[in-house]
């Protein structure tokens, strides 16, 4: 059985969602050490992002990969974020994922 974790960030109401991050281990060696889940809540409804990876190579700090769709040749981007909002999101699965494989 598989125990996910919510973390939530807190924000503004009126200009910034609620952050909540759905954290899944991974379960096959690799560089790839979880998978997320991103819900924004705003006010009036909520956005949910399927699909980051939390990428960890050997000496070097984990990051956090965006929802990407594999091509013949490469990889494509299926969504992306700018400012603080791509800042928070980060931040928030980062955070998520640290409190996840630290239990």
């Amino acid at each position: 059985m598989q125990i996910e974790r919510q973390h939530k960030e807190r924000g503004n109401a009126l200009n910034e969602p609620q952050i909540a991050v759905d954290i899944r281990l991974a379960t096959k060696p690799g560089s790839t050490r979880a998978h997320a889940d991103v819900r924004l809540h705003f006010p009036d409804g909520e956005l949910i992002l399927i699909g980051f990876a939390i990428i960890e190579k050997p000496g070097k700090a984990p990051w956090v990969a965006f929802p990407q769709n594999r091509g013949q040749n490469r990889y494509f981007d299926v969504i992306d974020a700018k400012g603080r909002i791509r800042d928070a999101i980060l931040k928030a699965v980062l955070s998520a994922y640290e409190l996840k494989s630290d239990s």
